[in-house]
């Protein structure tokens, strides 16, 4: 397999949903085993480098049955779905009943042979991993229920509120549903104890397993392993010394220590994410960057963007997700095209989400199992692909990236809106300058320090919008590079000798 590229691209894949739609599509059912090679060479076509399968793993009966009697849940399907049926609810991929592809999808032989395929077409395979919680009816809640976290039951063998009554070969427990310091449990999960060391022995266990199905994992809100916050939130249900250790530290060192060469992405808010990258994650989501991006905070972007290029390099950098609205609704049809030059032209790991290239609007619970036909944005698909065959070039993979500052004059601040950074490999230079903001700017671009090639005059070529601007080189050394653009527009310039 070769090695990742620089600032590579993930696509995130909801695997249920898909393979539904390929049903319909190729008229026989499509599983694990024959999913059309040709769906690979596209996506690689495009400039992919990562496939993240969302969803793979058995479903639990009990969450399938928790979704099913959740009037809220049920609701949003019916107004997705004029012809929804309750058996559309499928139960929530991240309530894992066991760690073994849904028999829907396929064998634990068919995720070893797509591997292989994928690594064939130069994709590298990424799947969940839920560090948290299992699904309340995992094996683990009858074998081994100290896995979890404990509680009595009362005298009339209840359990407090959070707690389920569970069987298991000890005898009735109380188990904790999973959750997080700041939101009510998921009721159809089982809340993992990372103050006992075999807990941690047997997570490190299943992890090291799930790295020979796959090339990496996504870990779903990694931060809850972390030692302060699982504090934060059991504390008062640890009754033994916690002398445990990080479990990211040990899962990461055990993987290390057997040669496993694995990426861990990290699903983390709270500003957790130097923690976790700290502990060995590969990269985390940048969940600060997009809030700035759909707030429009201009200053606050570019305030975030002046942090060190390798740290930088180190985030996920998304527009939607399956747990946020799709692009096109959070930033609208004005500012969509800006956003998606400004996501997918910065350091680091580029996220895109199936649906997102045809201008999807809805966001499909992650409990269902297909997803409504949507009209394509015939346009914004178009731009995209101009989009992806840019930024898929090996200057804004390989090549050195830099911020450029902006200046103005007295009477017309506007430059403050402006945002520009440039890329760098060899011969090549890409020059990227947005306005993102709701009025019109203008201002003058600070380029590198002999960031221009050797002459009198420079061609700038903008291939998304067919623009072409002959500039001089000592103008621009001395004062810098005029731009003007209205709200919401951008320049992508390829920089060449004039």
């Amino acid at each position: 397999m070769e090695t990742l590229r620089k600032n590579p691209h993930i696509y995130e894949i909801n695997l249920m949903t898909w393979l539904h739609d390929l049903n319909r599509k190729e008229g026989y059912e499509v599983n694990l085993r024959n999913i059309p090679p040709r769906e690979w060479r596209r996506l690689k076509d495009v400039g992919m480098d990562l496939i993240w399968l969302m969803g793979i793993w058995q479903r639990s009966p009990h969450s399938i049955k928790e979704a099913r009697g959740e009037p809220s849940l049920v609701q949003e399907c019916r107004t997705i779905f004029d012809d929804f049926e309750i058996a559309d609810i499928a139960g929530s991929p991240y309530a894992v009943h066991d760690y073994v592809p849904d028999p829907t999808f396929g064998s634990e032989e068919d995720l070893k042979a797509l591997k292989k395929q994928m690594e064939g077409e130069g994709l590298f395979l990424i799947l969940d991993f839920v560090p948290n919680h299992t699904a309340c009816d995992h094996h683990w809640i009858k074998t081994h229920p100290e896995y979890y976290i404990l509680d009595k039951p009362k005298e009339s063998s209840g359990c407090s509120e959070g707690f389920f009554l569970a069987d298991s070969m000890k005898g009735k427990v109380c188990i904790a549903h999973g959750k997080d310091p700041y939101f009510p449990p998921w009721t159809d999960t089982a809340q993992i104890n990372y103050a006992r060391p075999e807990t941690l022995r047997a997570m490190t266990e299943l992890l090291t397993r799930l790295a020979t199905y796959c090339h990496g994992l996504r870990c779903d809100m990694a931060m809850l392993p972390l030692k302060e916050v699982f504090r934060e939130s059991w504390g008062r249900y640890l009754r033994e010394e916690w002398n445990a250790e990080e479990f990211w530290a040990l899962t990461i060192d055990c993987l290390r220590s057997k040669g496993i060469p694995f990426l861990l992405l990290a699903e983390a808010y709270w500003g957790k994410e130097k923690d976790l990258l700290n502990l060995g994650f590969h990269c985390a989501y940048d969940k600060h960057l997009y809030d700035l991006m759909v707030e429009g905070d201009i200053q606050g972007l570019r305030n975030h963007l002046l942090a060190p290029v390798a740290n930088q390099a180190k985030m996920v950098r998304f527009l939607e997700n399956h747990d946020e609205p799709r692009a096109i609704k959070a930033f609208g049809p004005d500012r969509i095209k800006c956003a998606m030059v400004i996501h997918s032209t910065l350091p680091g790991m580029r996220f895109w989400q199936h649906g997102q290239f045809e201008g999807n609007r809805i966001r499909v619970p992650v409990q269902v199992r297909r997803a409504p036909k949507e009209i394509i944005d015939d346009d914004l698909k178009d731009f995209t692909v101009r989009l992806l065959n840019e930024v898929n070039h090996p200057a804004l993979h390989e090549g050195g990236w830099e911020i450029c500052s902006t200046q103005g004059w007295p009477d017309n601040p506007s430059h403050q809106n402006l945002l520009a950074w440039c890329w760098r490999k060899g011969e090549y230079r890409r020059l990227v300058v947005m306005n993102f903001s709701t009025s019109p700017a203008q201002g003058y671009v600070r380029l590198p320090t002999n960031w221009l090639h050797e002459g009198e005059q420079f061609l700038l070529s903008d291939p998304l919008k067919g623009e072409n601007f002959l500039r001089s080189a000592k103008e621009t050394d001395q004062s810098g590079l005029y731009v003007g653009l209205d709200k919401h527009d951008f320049h992508f310039f390829r920089v060449e000798k004039g």
